[in-house]
C-alpha cells in the first residue's frame, strides 16, 4: 500500500514509488539529451577514487560505480577528455551534486560550473552527438538496397 506524501508517493517501508503522469511532460522526463561515452574520472572530494563516465549531458553525468556518499553531497572531480592531435588528454575540473545512487552507478547534477568548464562540457556532448548521428547515418546508408539507387546518366 502506498501513501501520498509531499513530493510524491511512498511505499509502506518508506521507499519512493514512481507515479504515472499524464500530459506532455510525461512523454520525456529528461531535460537534456544524454550521450553514452566512456571517459576516465578522478574523484578528489569527498573521497579519492578513480571511475569512468557512463553517460553525460549538459546538466549532469553518470559514473560507473556507486560513490560512498549520500544524495545532496557535492563531489569535486576531474574528467579526462581526449583532445585530437594532443599527446595527453585535457582535464576538466567539475563539481556536481549527487542526485541518485544505484547499484554500480551514481547520477550527479553539475553545480557551480565555471564558464570554461561549462563550454567544455557542452562541446564534449555536442561532439559526441555528432559522432553518434554520423554513425547512424552510415549504418542507414549501408542498409539501403543497391537497387534503390538509380544512376540517371545511363540509358535504359
Amino acid at each position: 500500500m502506498a501513501s501520498q506524501g509531499r513530493g510524491g508517493s511512498f511505499a509502506d517501508d518508506g521507499r519512493r514509488v514512481a507515479e504515472r503522469q499524464d500530459g506532455p511532460e510525461s512523454q520525456q522526463r529528461r531535460q537534456a539529451y544524454r550521450v553514452n561515452m566512456r571517459l576516465p574520472v578522478h574523484v578528489d572530494d569527498p573521497v579519492q577514487l578513480f571511475c569512468e563516465v557512463v553517460d553525460i549531458s549538459v546538466l549532469g553525468v553518470r559514473f560507473d560505480r556507486e560513490l560512498p556518499c549520500t544524495p545532496g553531497v557535492t563531489v569535486d572531480f576531474r574528467l579526462e577528455v581526449p583532445m585530437y592531435g594532443a599527446s595527453k588528454p585535457e582535464e576538466i575540473e567539475l563539481q556536481a551534486e549527487v542526485v541518485r545512487l544505484a547499484l554500480y552507478c551514481t547520477g550527479l547534477r553539475f553545480v557551480n560550473l565555471e564558464p570554461d568548464a561549462d563550454r567544455a562540457v557542452k562541446q564534449l556532448v555536442n561532439d559526441q552527438q555528432r559522432r553518434v548521428l554520423a554513425i547512424l547515418r552510415q549504418q542507414q546508408d549501408r542498409r539501403m538496397a543497391p537497387g534503390m539507387l538509380r544512376d540517371d546518366t545511363e540509358p535504359e
